[in-house]
């Protein structure tokens, strides 16, 4: 076995980020509070009046109600009709509430403004992630570039701070079909995204390992196979895994190609 590429892709840190991330949350503000407005008419479309909450609101979320406890649960009927009693009381309540919510200056909002700060790290989380395609290139476009074999464009991308290039003798398509590649791709983004966010809620290592990196790499396995794995390659020692690196100190996504 001869390993031609190993290459291991990190999340960046926050402080990486362009300066100009800070201005995805002002137009987030600014554009949700322009949709106000249009929010509101599209509420009052939907629920016009007391007779339409009753229909949409109580009548369903009984029936939705009926679906999640089961219609064998024992409390199943007092719940209903408790419901049932209680909310085409609120009827009015509600019209008088949205409609006053979606003043000018009202809780709609307020309600943006005070949640621009997690529409914000949500944004980074993801940017560190993925990037942008223009300032910022993250690990899953990378990843995207390695398993479609496009070995001078993906060198171009790499930075030495949070990218850790251990082997570079030559890369192949990793998989027979590129139709595995967004599978793939989709997997590793959502496990990075986890793992970005554990790290900064303060999880350690071990944690961050037990609970994210070997469930998602139980099912990066899957793929990795010789039914899936290009001929050119020795599908028993390629990988892709989601591990942290020691020469970068980043969580990430290595993949290794072998041929036999």
């Amino acid at each position: 076995m001869t390993t031609i590429y190993e290459v291991h892709f990190g999340i960046l840190n926050v402080g990486e980020l362009p300066s100009e991330v800070s201005e995805v949350a002002d137009d987030w503000e600014t554009t949700f509070k322009g949709k106000r407005s249009k929010v509101l008419a599209n509420l009052q479309r939907v629920i016009a009046d007391e007779s339409d909450y009753n229909e949409k609101i109580v009548n369903r979320s009984n029936s939705g109600y009926e679906d999640f406890l089961g219609s064998t649960h024992p409390r199943l009927n007092e719940i209903k009709l408790k419901r049932a009693v209680k909310m085409p009381a609120r009827a009015s309540d509600y019209i008088t509430n949205r409609n006053a919510a979606f003043e000018e200056g009202g809780a709609f909002e307020s309600g943006v403004t005070n949640n621009k700060s997690a529409f914000a790290n949500n944004v980074k989380v993801t940017l560190r992630v993925v990037g942008d395609k223009d300032k910022i290139w993250g690990a899953v476009p990378k990843l995207r570039l390695c398993l479609a074999g496009k070995k001078s464009l993906l060198e171009e991308m790499l930075n030495d701070t949070y990218d850790h290039l251990i082997t570079s003798t030559d890369l192949k398509a990793f998989f027979k079909s590129n139709r595995t590649i967004p599978a793939i791709v989709a997997v590793v983004n959502k496990a990075l995204t986890m793992i970005a966010y554990a790290v900064d809620a303060g999880y350690d290592d071990v944690w961050i390992t037990n609970n994210i990196a070997n469930v998602y790499n139980t099912e990066l396995a899957n793929y990795v196979n010789a039914n899936m794995v290009n001929a050119d390659l020795d599908a028993s020692a390629c990988s892709i895994t989601i591990e942290k690196d020691a020469t970068t100190g980043r969580w990430g996504v290595k993949v290794v190609e072998a041929t036999a």
